[in-house]
């Protein structure tokens, strides 16, 4: 008798339904696709410095995708995002040609920002959202750091679709941005502050 009820209990362990505790997809399983639809992308960020305060936007062009290679589990996803140089708008297109120069982000040399990461390590997690941290590779003016990312997922099950938002501070100097004698630090801040939303559906 005790061989049996140890099989059914084995059974019933190798054959239980899924947990989704660590991941907004419930009722999902296998590998995920998602995506983005740039036009629906927001991306802004602000330079707070001593002298000005400047900010900039580049909506409707942040595009990629991330994969999830084991819907219970969000711990699995990976991706990868970027946003054109040449789409930062500051409200000044002079300034917007300078951003664009060799002494900013060079976007001849470098014309995307990217963040490719691949792992997130998955914090508070509330019905279809979750809260947690992408890890990963993160790119300006050809220079990529690690890069930690602050990240809140909401899965919409009805579409089918994604919101990921994030926020997160780019260090200049981390990226050999140098800009003009004596700006960065004075005219424009040594850290800048970025906040991104977006949109993706699935394959």
């Amino acid at each position: 008798m005790k061989t049996v009820l140890m099989a059914v209990t084995l059974a019933a362990t190798c054959f239980a339904a899924p947990s989704w505790a660590d991941t907004p997809f419930a009722g999902k399983t296998g590998a995920l696709k998602f995506v983005s639809t740039a036009a629906d992308s927001k991306v802004s960020f602000l330079s707070d410095a001593p002298m000005e305060k400047i900010k900039g936007r580049a909506d409707g062009t942040a595009a990629g995708e991330v994969n999830v290679a084991d819907a219970t589990n969000l711990a699995t996803a990976s991706g990868r995002f970027s946003v054109p140089v040449a789409k930062i708008e500051t409200g000044n297109g002079i300034r917007d040609k300078h951003l664009q120069g060799p002494d900013w982000l060079n976007a001849g040399a470098n014309p995307n920002i990217t963040f490719e990461f691949s792992k997130v390590e998955v914090g508070k997690v509330e019905g279809a959202r979750a809260k947690g941290r992408a890890h990963g590779k993160f790119s300006v003016n050809g220079k990529t750091v690690d890069k930690e990312i602050a990240v809140d997922v909401a899965y919409a099950a009805d579409k089918n679709m994604i919101k990921v938002t994030a926020s997160f501070k780019v260090s200049l100097k981390d990226h050999e941005v140098k800009g003009s004698a004596g700006t960065v630090g004075s005219k424009v801040g040594a850290t800048i502050d970025v906040e991104v939303t977006v949109i993706c559906a699935a394959r």
